[in-house]
């Protein structure tokens, strides 16, 4: 018995660890929130979205090899500041409001987190991707009329630690976080405000 499953084992370890000496590069794809309607007024208002991203590279995190050692790089494909910026767009544009270097109104993004961390099983591992960003809505003179830190996670069930595993729980923790987002009516309101 025990020697079955040491032979397990020695099948699995391989197997989990893919080609982890190698770089991978993966997108990251934002996925929308679902059956949102325009707001009342929204296509008065136009929103200048800018996002920083603080770690000013692209990596996400590592592979591992079946013990747990950390290995080659994950990269994401876009920019990070990019890809944060065009989730909150969509999200603005799907509400009925209008987007762009013009607007009056500005969105703050800063990103302070966000990455994938695998966690390897016996059987099977796990993606965890986290996500913390800080949020302000600054009125066209700069007064500060809505902020907010989040914190988001997404996961994974992942028997290769690889770059396509990191990027589905990348995503989810950014679909996440776009939703805590959108989803506090203070956000919503200060929108509105901020045009003022």
């Amino acid at each position: 018995m025990l020697r079955k499953s040491l032979i397990a084992i020695l099948i699995i370890i391989p197997a989990l660890s893919g080609c982890a000496f190698t770089t991978a590069t993966t997108p990251l794809t934002y996925l929308p929130q679902k059956n949102v309607a325009a707001l009342p007024n929204a296509k008065n208002v136009v929103v200048n979205v800018v996002v920083e991203n603080h770690k000013k590279h692209k990596r996400i995190g590592s592979k591992k090899n079946g013990f747990g050692m950390s290995m080659a790089s994950i990269y994401a494909k876009e920019p990070i500041s990019k890809i944060v910026r065009g989730a909150i767009e969509e999200e603005l544009v799907a509400r009925g409001f209008g987007t762009g270097s013009h607007g009056p109104v500005m969105v703050n993004a800063t990103v302070k987190e966000f990455h994938n961390t695998f966690h390897l099983g016996l059987l099977e591992g796990e993606a965890v991707a986290k996500l913390n960003m800080a949020v302000a809505v600054m009125t066209k003179r700069g007064k500060e009329v809505f902020s907010k830190d989040i914190m988001a996670t997404g996961k994974t069930g992942s028997m290769l630690a690889s770059g396509y595993n990191a990027g589905i729980a990348m995503d989810r923790a950014l679909s996440a976080g776009i939703k805590s987002l959108f989803d506090d009516p203070a956000f919503i309101r200060a929108l509105f405000t901020a045009d003022r």
